[in-house]
C-alpha cells in the first residue's frame, strides 16, 4: 500500500493537490481561476503543437485561458529501459512530484529556472504511473545549444552569454544541487534588462546535498556538461576548447555578489 508521502511527496506553499474520479493525482500552483484544467495534460485537448525545444521528446504547447503558454513535458526512460518501459515508472514519490518540489525550491532561491504550474500523475496498474511536468514558458528563450546554431550568442556577444550560463551553473552549486542531466540542452538563455541571463531547467534527477556541492562533484558535473558539448558539436565549431576555457574561467570567477 502507498503511503500518503509516497503518493504525493511533499507539497510546496502555494500549490495544491487534487485527485480526479480516475485516480489521476495533480499537485497545481494555487489558481483562483483554474486556468490549468486536468484534461490539459491530454496530449489530445487544448494542445496547440508541439515546440522548437525537446528533450527526450518535443513539448507541446497549451494555452491557457489567461492568456500563458505552458509547456508540457510527458516523463519518459532513457537508455535501455526507453524501450521496455517507455513512458511508464513505478518511483515514489512520484518523479513529476520530486521535480516539481526541487524546481520550485530553487527558484524561490534565487536560481533562473523555469516556473512550475503542476505536475500529473496518471495510474497506469498497481504502483506504476505515467507523469507529466507543467512549466511557463519563457518567452525568446533558446537552449544554449540552438543559441549556438542560431547566431543568438554571436549577436548577443559570446563572452556575456557563457558569463551568464556560469553564473547560473555556479550559483545551482553553490546551493549543494547536483544536476544528473546538465547539457547544453538543459540551459536556456535570453536578453533581458540589458544583458543575458542562463536559465537551467530539467531537475527530474537532481541531487541535493547540505551546503555547497562538493568540488569532486561539482567537476563531475561540469565534465558532464563538456560531454554534451563534445556529442552536440564534435567539430567544436560552436564551442571551441578555448571558449570552454572561458567558460571555466567564469565559473571559478563567479562570486555571491553576482547574484
Amino acid at each position: 500500500m502507498i503511503t500518503q508521502y509516497r503518493a504525493w511527496g511533499k507539497i510546496p506553499p502555494g500549490f495544491k493537490k487534487i485527485e480526479d474520479r480516475g485516480g489521476s493525482r495533480l499537485i497545481l500552483r494555487n489558481d483562483p481561476d483554474g486556468v490549468l484544467s486536468a484534461c490539459s495534460w491530454d496530449y489530445s485537448i487544448d494542445s496547440d503543437g508541439t515546440t522548437g525545444l525537446q528533450g527526450r521528446e518535443k513539448l507541446r504547447n497549451v494555452r491557457l485561458r489567461n492568456g500563458d503558454t505552458v509547456l508540457l513535458r510527458r516523463y519518459r526512460h532513457g537508455g535501455a529501459f526507453r524501450r521496455l518501459t517507455g513512458s511508464v515508472f513505478f518511483t515514489w514519490p512520484p518523479r513529476p512530484f520530486r521535480e516539481l518540489v526541487i524546481t520550485e525550491e530553487l527558484r524561490r532561491r534565487g536560481i533562473p529556472t523555469v516556473e512550475v504550474y503542476g505536475a500529473c500523475v496518471e495510474p497506469v496498474w498497481g504502483p506504476f504511473y505515467r507523469g507529466w511536468l507543467a512549466t511557463r514558458a519563457i518567452p525568446g528563450a533558446q537552449d544554449i545549444w540552438a543559441a549556438l546554431q542560431s547566431g543568438f550568442v554571436r549577436d548577443a556577444g559570446e563572452e556575456r552569454c557563457l558569463r551568464a550560463v556560469a553564473r547560473s551553473v555556479r550559483a545551482l552549486h553553490r546551493e549543494g544541487v547536483y544536476h544528473a542531466d546538465l547539457n547544453l540542452k538543459n540551459v536556456l538563455v535570453r536578453l533581458e534588462n540589458g544583458g543575458v541571463t542562463g536559465y537551467i531547467i530539467d531537475f527530474d534527477k537532481a541531487k541535493k546535498f547540505p551546503g555547497n556541492l562538493p568540488r569532486r562533484l561539482a567537476k563531475r558535473n561540469l565534465d558532464r556538461f563538456l560531454r554534451s558539448a563534445r556529442k552536440l558539436d564534435p567539430e567544436r565549431r560552436y564551442l571551441s576548447l578555448a571558449r570552454w576555457d572561458d567558460f571555466l574561467k567564469f565559473y571559478y570567477q563567479a562570486n555571491a555578489a553576482e547574484f
